[in-house]
């Protein structure tokens, strides 16, 4: 008869392989996916009740993030979610008219996090949007 391997041993075998697999991802790996995951929730928090979860926007009222051209410009995606925008903005072709409300209760990293998740998600981004790059943007864009 063959002796059973210990499901003991063989459950700590596994997880010192996962999280030896876990440490070759570099830092910027892991940040990249934190912020994709709080990014995520706080985009539909309080950006898809209008963009819709899976950023298709509204008809024509709201217009779509996903395969817009404006998520080539993270520094205007984080303005705009800081600020509001009340101007008429062209997504792929089609006008859009309707503001969009500030949101002057995010604060810069929850911004990052969300410029973040839809860059990854919907842009050709793979890496986090640093909180330095929303902060400065912030600056600049900032209403007089």
């Amino acid at each position: 008869m063959k002796p059973r391997p210990n499901r003991a041993a063989t459950a700590g075998i596994i997880a010192l392989l996962m999280l030896g697999m876990a440490s070759c991802r570099s830092s910027e790996e892991l940040k990249s996916e934190q912020y994709f995951v709080t990014g995520q929730q706080l985009y539909m928090t309080h950006c898809a009740n209008c963009h819709q979860a899976e950023g298709k926007g509204m008809s024509n009222l709201y217009p779509p993030i996903a395969g817009s051209s404006i998520m080539s410009d993270k520094a205007r995606v984080a303005c705009i979610i800081q600020y509001g925008m009340s101007d008429t903005i062209v997504v792929n072709g089609k006008k859009f008219s309707r503001p969009m409300p500030p949101n002057p209760k995010l604060t810069e990293i929850e911004i990052a996090e969300i410029v973040s998740f839809v860059s990854m998600k919907w842009g050709k981004d793979s890496v986090y949007t640093p909180i330095e790059l929303v902060h400065n943007a912030l600056i600049d864009c900032k209403p007089d």
